[in-house]
């Protein structure tokens, strides 16, 4: 059983597989994560932004940005007297919109560090084993990401793991699309509730009974060894899954959507700080 795979996009170009060449899946989107920093004045207002290496991003969708973040204002969580500055991850999403055209949007944010390596917040301490790519996908040609939700206790092991969302590569069946997914986030839930983590060992949440992150898992289909080709400033297509939202998550990750941070590394958010302008289009 194969599914149908989803035909790269260049610039905004067509989704294509199922019935014949050419036809658009009416559940497909295409996306593009973009990382940068963003810096807030202490009144909640936009002090600037960068864009990381923005000579890759297509200046149509470098204005879509510009056009949405200009706008911007925040809500602080606690009173600051020096300007908040923090990383930043953009998730654009591109659907089709009839005739040929798409809709652009900026989807999702997501603020804060996404590596621990200030101590601030949770960092890996041991990222064994791997998830184990499952041979029902791999024989199906099958690939997706599957972004993890884990509760982390102070003795730096997995108390609580969720396969938050999974999204697929390829298109078929609601049957087929189900039973893959499932696969997936099997795979890395398996994995996931065996890894390690170091707490923070500073800042205001040092002292909390548990902490939580988000984890983006990939499986890819690339030979052994091989390492997956840059494609910032590129459209990917793909089929998104559906949310799950266990009754722990924090507000600060609730707020955010799952694929608005980059493909590797773990996510806590920034509990400082939260959007107060909703998210927009072109």
């Amino acid at each position: 059983m194969k599914l149908g795979r989803i035909m790269g996009w260049g610039l905004l170009a067509v989704l294509a597989g199922g019935a014949h060449a050419g036809t658009v899946h009416k559940d497909a989107e295409a996306s593009m994560v973009l990382t940068g920093t963003v810096d807030v004045n202490p009144d909640g207002s936009l002090r600037g932004y960068t864009i990381d290496r923005s000579e890759k991003v297509p200046p149509e969708v470098v204005a879509i940005v510009d056009k949405n973040i200009t706008r911007w204002t925040f809500k602080l969580s606690a009173p600051v007297t020096d300007a908040v500055h923090t990383k930043m991850s953009l998730l654009l999403l591109a659907k089709p919109a009839g005739e040929g055209k798409f809709a652009v949007t900026v989807s999702g944010a997501s603020f804060g560090d996404n590596d621990g390596r200030n101590g601030d917040t949770v960092s890996y301490k041991s990222h064994d084993p791997m998830p184990a790519y499952p041979k029902a996908a791999i024989d199906a040609r099958v690939s997706g990401t599957v972004f993890l939700l884990l509760r982390i206790g102070r003795d730096g092991l997995v108390q609580e793991a969720v396969a938050e969302q999974v999204n697929l590569d390829q298109f078929g069946t609601a049957n087929e699309m189900r039973l893959y997914r499932k696969l997936l986030a099997d795979a890395a839930l398996q994995a996931g509730q065996k890894w390690t983590y170091n707490p923070p060992t500073r800042g205001k949440g040092v002292d909390d009974p548990y902490w939580q992150v988000r984890v983006p898992v990939q499986f890819n289909l690339l030979p052994f060894g091989e390492r997956p080709k840059d494609e910032y400033g590129h459209w990917h297509g793909y089929i998104p899954g559906p949310r799950q939202t266990p009754s722990w998550i924090s507000q600060t990750l609730l707020s955010e959507a799952p694929d608005a941070m980059p493909g590797d590394g773990l996510h806590a958010g920034n509990a400082l700080l939260s959007l107060a302008t909703p998210l927009g289009g072109s």
